[in-house]
């Protein structure tokens, strides 16, 4: 497993994106795109009030329209049906099976009285629902995990596929809201974030617009 620490979101995805760019394999999809790929792929934030940087950075690029701050923080914190999107997050988290509440009924009281615990476990995918035959739309963030670490509230996220152009800004900071939330309700300072990407990829496809956002210093390798 590659893994990259970084004290903001800025330094760890120009740093990621630069690895899978040079050393990735290069592949056609099964979604017939080209592109570059890594395995496992573990970045880490230290300072997670950066959260929102690769996000802005997105939204200054006019040649698309990326979901606001506001429009992520619902999708992963609002467990309500209905959205423009295919799923949201919050739904799995807060109410899964219709039901369960992860993270008020789980993940919170057990660290308040455990704070030791490896326990403190999300789990997103739904065998019943997401592995039907012939299924397309599966989430990509699998599994979120929480533990207090030096007196701080550090969470580690497995994400089956990441697109780390478009989609890894989005789950950092949407993994960085229901850490505060989680740190807010243990009164505890927010620690690292980490991602463990198991396949860290970047369509040929955006290598103008890693450009446009990132300066083309983070792509000359990748084009030679």
């Amino acid at each position: 497993m590659m893994e990259f620490a970084a004290k903001t979101v800025r330094e760890a995805w120009l740093a990621a994106i630069r690895h899978i760019l040079t050393e990735g394999r290069k592949f056609i999809d099964d979604d017939g795109r080209e592109c570059h790929e890594v395995a496992n792929l573990s970045v880490t934030i230290e300072n997670p009030a950066s959260a929102a940087e690769g996000v802005r950075a997105m939204r200054l690029c006019r040649k698309w329209r990326y979901p606001s701050e506001d429009e992520l923080a619902n999708i992963i914190l609002n467990k309500e049906a209905g959205s423009s999107y295919d799923y949201l997050y919050g739904q799995r988290i807060f109410a899964y099976a219709g039901t369960v509440d992860q993270v008020d009924d789980y993940v919170i009281p057990l660290l308040k009285a455990r704070p030791n615990s490896r326990r403190a476990v999300v789990s997103l995918l739904n065998p019943a629902l997401d592995l039907k035959s012939g299924s397309t739309n599966l989430l990509g963030i699998a599994l979120i995990h929480f533990r207090i670490l030096d007196g701080k509230v550090d969470v580690t996220t497995v994400i089956r596929t990441s697109g780390f152009f478009t989609g890894w800004p989005a789950n950092i900071f949407q993994i960085a809201q229901l850490q505060e939330r989680v740190a807010l309700a243990l009164q505890l300072p927010q620690g690292r974030i980490t991602t463990i990407s198991l396949a860290a990829h970047i369509h040929t496809e955006n290598l103008e617009d890693i450009e446009i956002v990132l300066g083309k210093d983070v792509v000359k390798d990748a084009k030679e």
